[in-house]
């Protein structure tokens, strides 16, 4: 069922991340539910890896390798045909490829 809800989510996330991808560049939707400001927003492969820098010089590793697979992705997608979104929930972050042909890819950190 939660994957049919990210799916759906997804699809209709696509559509503003295409738009993002075209004034931004390459990066990433993120999405932080528990957050009072800003519960959406877009960080581009720049703000990405400003994102490494901090989470690395704070040791939170984990964090700091989702965002570099997040760079790497943001890098490499066809906005036409995939969308990027990192979930930042307070207890982790995920980050997931989003393909319009295929299934949804999900990976936790």
């Amino acid at each position: 069922m939660l994957n049919l809800v990210l799916e759906r989510i997804c699809a209709d996330m696509a559509d503003f991340y295409q738009k993002f991808f075209a004034v931004e560049g390459p990066g990433a939707i993120v999405y932080a539910p528990g957050s009072e400001e800003n519960s959406m927003f877009y960080l581009n492969t720049q703000e990405l890896i400003s994102a490494i820098d901090d989470f690395s010089s704070r040791d939170m590793d984990e964090l700091a390798n989702t965002m570099r697979k997040a760079v790497a992705k943001a890098e490499s997608i066809n906005p036409d045909k995939e969308a990027l979104f990192i979930i930042q929930d307070p207890a982790y972050l995920s980050l997931i490829h989003y393909n319009r042909d295929d299934a949804i890819s999900v990976a936790d950190s």
